[in-house]
């Protein structure tokens, strides 16, 4: 079936590159440069949650793509997919509100922009899980290529979020580069 193909082979290569890619060039700073104790430490912890943050979003890219794969190899049921995703997506909704949260103190334009790009690949993981979950009752190919496209999408966006710009290489180009 060319939908379970489609699960079982783009998404651990892709998981791999946004890795790396986060871990060599995702260096997450603060964007304030005054050099004052307190703007020190907010920036020590704006640096803490930026990168704790793209862990996370790492981790839960992976969750997604390692539940694909498992259904794909008829290890977990349409049920047990839709229960895992739902821990995922309400993971990331908790996050998004904290997140939310820490936007309502004093930051930086910079530091309010660098959030709401977290949460802006936060919005495409869920809609990954969300497209994955609906896939695995379905088993339409066009409901693989949604979730194929949504996982492509959540990828772009920690490209774009780890590099600190607008641009990303197309997730599809930088597969068969790799191959």
């Amino acid at each position: 079936m060319k939908a379970l193909q489609v699960l079982r082979s783009s998404w651990p290569l892709a998981l791999v590159a946004a890795v790396v890619l986060g871990l060599t060039l995702g260096n997450v700073h603060s964007q304030d440069t005054a050099n004052s104790k307190a703007v020190e430490d907010a920036n020590a912890t704006l640096q803490a949650v930026g990168g704790l943050g793209v862990g996370h979003i790492q981790s839960s890219l992976g969750m997604i793509g390692v539940t694909a794969d498992a259904f794909a190899k008829d290890v977990y049921t349409p049920k047990q997919v839709e229960d895992l995703m739902n821990g995922t997506i309400n993971g990331i909704e908790a996050v998004k509100k904290l997140l939310r949260r820490l936007q309502e103190t004093d930051l930086s334009d910079d530091d309010e922009e660098y959030i709401d790009r977290m949460i802006n690949v936060y919005n495409a993981l869920q809609k990954e899980a969300k497209s994955l979950v609906v896939f695995t009752k379905s088993k339409k190919p066009a409901d693989a290529e949604i979730f194929d496209a949504a996982r492509k999408a959540a990828v772009t966006k920690l490209g774009q979020l780890t590099e600190g710009d607008k641009t990303s290489p197309d997730p599809d180009t930088a597969e068969k580069t790799q191959e």
